[in-house]
């Protein structure tokens, strides 16, 4: 029974987002990048006064159009999660809700499952379309492209839980911006220290040059480090993580963590 009112409040949800108008926006703004993609699978380049094969090219666009849809999939689950419990409070339906026959952590965990599951499936919905324009194009399939999205999906649902936890305590606009603050954050510094890492880098600097990862950095959420575990999974190359825990392992904890610290801040919540 309890199972069945959180499979449906999940389910309702994901048709009230649909009904949401920053849905279309951002679905319109997909299709129109996709379309934008497919002009780099057309057209003869040469590098170096070398002609590039069509493999190759459709390699790199599809490469970086994974990160590039991968990475704005935050800001719609940001504007799509600010807001779900300050419109339901208004409008009544958290009291709706809940003077039915479901708990608070059904009606709370339905709500993060929905948005969550909504944003992943179009993620995978855009790389599947990245995936087919390239195996159109070129003849060419590209391995592991659909299991890295599939990766990448952990990535969307801790940023559903921690947007939806920042709305309980902030206005909808500071959540979001909180939220793009700690992935841009980790972004940022991951990525610096990748780079440092690199052969070419660490030639270039003198002997010891280069540092080992802080502490801070060990432990802060390694969301830009799960998407590079991703790419490694297309590329099939080594994966060079950073500290002993897996970024995998490391989301995971932290969207327990989250959805804790949502459960028992809900319970807490006048209504």
């Amino acid at each position: 029974m309890r199972m069945n009112n959180l499979l449906k409040i999940t389910g309702y949800t994901i048709r009230d987002q649909m009904r949401n108008r920053s849905f279309y926006v951002l679905l319109g703004i997909s299709i129109f990048f996709v379309m934008m993609i497919r002009g780099c699978y057309k057209g003869n380049y040469t590098v170096n006064n070398q002609q590039v094969d069509s493999v190759t090219i459709a390699w790199h666009a599809s490469k970086i159009a994974f990160h590039i849809i991968a990475g704005g999939m935050f800001l719609m689950v940001c504007l799509l999660g600010m807001r779900i419990f300050s419109r339901d409070r208004d409008d009544g339906s958290i009291v709706l809700f809940l003077t039915r026959p479901a708990a608070r952590w059904e009606y709370l965990f339905g709500r993060v499952l929905g948005t969550g599951i909504l944003c992943s499936a179009f993620m995978f919905i855009l790389h599947m379309t990245i995936f087919f324009i390239a195996w159109i194009k070129t003849g060419g399939v590209i391995p592991g492209y659909l299991l890295a999205s599939l990766v990448c999906c952990i990535n969307i649902l801790f940023a559903t839980a921690l947007i939806c936890l920042c709305s309980l305590y902030m206005p909808d606009f500071i959540a979001a911006l909180a939220v793009i603050g700690v992935i841009a954050a980790g972004f940022i510094s991951d990525g610096i220290y990748l780079v440092t890492q690199s052969k070419m880098i660490q030639q270039a600097l003198p002997e010891g040059g280069a540092a080992a990862p802080s502490l801070w950095r060990v432990l802060y959420p390694k969301v830009y480090l799960l998407q590079d575990y991703a790419v490694s999974i297309i590329d099939k190359s080594e994966f060079n993580g950073m500290g002993p825990v897996h970024p995998v392992i490391n989301i995971l904890v932290y969207i327990s963590v989250i959805a804790a610290a949502l459960y028992f801040g809900f319970r807490r919540k006048e209504l």
